[in-house]
């Protein structure tokens, strides 16, 4: 449900991304790679470019930045693991579980930041 109602406006039902917004995560590094940066992304946001596989995702491609969800109080740790684990574990993507406290974890460590992370910030 916030998959649908949140990312796939941007990042499209079949998890291909959308031209002109959002890059794919189905079949992406970013969704099924290192558990903390999917995380920071969903919690703080991205700025672009993006690369994905072996292709850099830039405006006009992509809307250039992607708004995180750590500011809106409706959404709980347990919300952002759920979303996580869809993406981590929807169309061709197979991730390890990511928990409610790995969240947590990763919203206590940048409590207060107020700008998206960049690619190179999470390499």
């Amino acid at each position: 449900t916030l998959f649908r109602s949140i990312c796939q406006t941007c990042h499209s039902a079949d998890g291909n991304g959308i031209n002109g917004s959002a890059p794919p995560l189905n079949k992406s590094d970013w969704a099924i790679g290192d558990k903390s940066r999917l995380i920071k992304v969903i919690l703080y946001g991205l700025s672009g470019p993006i690369t994905i596989g072996t292709k850099v995702y830039k405006a006009p491609e992509i809307s250039g930045e992607m708004p995180g969800l750590a500011s809106n109080s409706n959404f709980s740790d347990e919300d952002i693991a759920q979303v996580a684990n869809y993406i981590r574990n929807s169309w061709s993507n197979k991730g390890d579980k990511i928990s409610q406290e790995t969240v947590s974890e990763i919203r206590k460590k940048y409590k207060g930041r107020q700008k998206p992370f960049n690619e190179a910030e999470l390499k």
